[in-house]
């Protein structure tokens, strides 16, 4: 597949897995594993959990592969089976112990190394790459509930009421989430509008 842009050979290779072709797939997972773990680990801010979620999504992935259309990119496809697929861990996580205190979280974020991995642009372009790491770096103080509530409307692009459904919340909950998030975000960057 010489010559094709990183999107051409996505879609030759979605093609083939499609076809029933595992090493087509297994090209898509090299290609693609760094931005699904991640996406995950974003979310979790966890490695191990951040690692499973991305094994889990690449095998709910490959087992759904017929019923992408592709009516969106297939990396789209990708990031949101695994933002609901971390989701799903993030609530059982909770189910299994109690959710620690905002300073607790606060204390592990601001020890964590968690970052997205940078693409060819962001490395030569260091200014976006800082201010990508500034933004990364103000999500992770965020209360996880806060953080997925933005990460669902910002990233994902759901409305309030697939947010409300996915969270087992009220859509007023939701609103006050992406507006305590969006305040709390704004005190972290605030030297950046100033």
């Amino acid at each position: 597949m010489h010559n094709l842009t990183p999107d051409e050979e996505t879609d030759q290779l979605v093609a083939k897995a499609r076809g029933g072709d595992k090493r087509a797939f297994d090209r898509l997972v090299t290609l693609h594993y760094d931005k699904v773990y991640g996406q995950a680990l974003r979310m979790l801010r966890s490695e191990e959990d951040a690692k499973d979620v991305a094994q889990l999504a690449w095998i709910k992935a490959w087992k759904k592969l017929d019923s992408f259309r592709g009516d969106s990119a297939f990396t789209s496809w990708l990031y949101r089976i695994t933002t609901f697929t971390a989701l799903d861990c993030i609530r059982k996580r909770d189910n299994r112990r109690e959710t620690q205190s905002d300073d607790e979280f606060l204390e592990n974020a601001a020890h964590s190394e968690a970052s997205p991995v940078a693409s060819p642009e962001q490395l030569r372009n260091v200014e976006r790459k800082e201010l990508q790491q500034r933004i990364d770096d103000a999500l992770a103080k965020l209360p996880e509930k806060l953080r997925t509530a933005l990460q669902l409307r910002e990233i994902e692009g759901l409305s309030y009421e697939e947010m409300a459904k996915k969270l087992q919340c009220k859509t007023g909950t939701v609103m006050s989430r992406l507006f305590n998030a969006r305040k709390t975000i704004q005190k972290y960057l605030a030297d950046l509008v100033t």
